[in-house]
Parts: structure tokens; C-alpha cells; sequence
């Protein structure tokens, strides 16, 4: 028996084939479509994980970001307050310095006896 000529799309089944073996196939793919499609709704449930967990990475890095630029926005406060101290300090030491050099008594001269 030659086919159709114009076949497009057509299963063409021999005309013994049993219900049976039909059905058989049938159910077989669409066994393979369910499983596939309840392998694809995990891999996307597991992308949508995966998603979230970067979004709450990348949240808590900003934060750390933020709290790293703060501290050292403090500590460079901290260095130019430091500076003026010291230049605070050397200034009260040279003055300290001279201070004492005013009172400090003239050196004793030592009695012959």
C-alpha cells in the first residue's frame, strides 16, 4: 500500500496495531512530558532559590559596603584629628619646656669649706 501523497503531519498506523500498544505509547509519552515538565518546574524553583539568595547577598554586601565606607570615613576623622593633637601636644610640651627653663634656679655655685 503506497502512502498519501500528501502526509504532512499524519501518523499513519497499520491497520493491525493493537488499542493496546497504542494506548501503551500514548501513556509512555505522556508519562515523559509530565516528568519532564515536573523536572523543569523544580529547575525553575531552584533558580528562583537561587535568584533570592543573591538578592539577599547582594543586599547584605551593600550594607557591608556602607558600613566599611562609614568606618573609614571615621577613621580619616580620627587621622586629622590626631594630627592637630599632636601639633596640640608638641606646642604645650615647648612651652612646658621653656616654662621650666624660667624657674628653674640658677645653678648653686659650691662652698669651699
Amino acid at each position: 500500500m503506497p502512502p498519501p501523497e500528501d502526509a504532512e503531519g499524519v501518523i499513519i498506523l497499520p491497520r493491525r496495531t493493537s488499542f493496546w500498544a497504542v494506548t501503551t505509547l500514548v501513556v509512555g509519552l505522556a508519562g515523559q512530558l509530565l516528568w519532564i515538565g515536573s523536572y523543569a518546574a523544580k529547575i525553575d524553583a531552584r533558580l528562583e532559590d537561587l535568584a533570592a539568595s543573591d538578592l539577599r547577598q547582594a543586599k547584605r554586601d551593600d550594607e557591608r559596603y556602607g558600613l566599611v565606607i562609614g568606618r573609614l570615613e571615621s577613621l580619616e576623622r580620627d587621622r586629622d584629628r590626631l594630627v592637630r593633637l599632636e601639633e596640640q601636644v608638641r606646642i604645650a610640651t615647648d612651652l612646658l619646656r621653656e616654662i621650666r627653663q624660667e624657674i628653674r634656679p640658677p645653678p648653686r655655685r659650691e662652698r669651699a669649706n
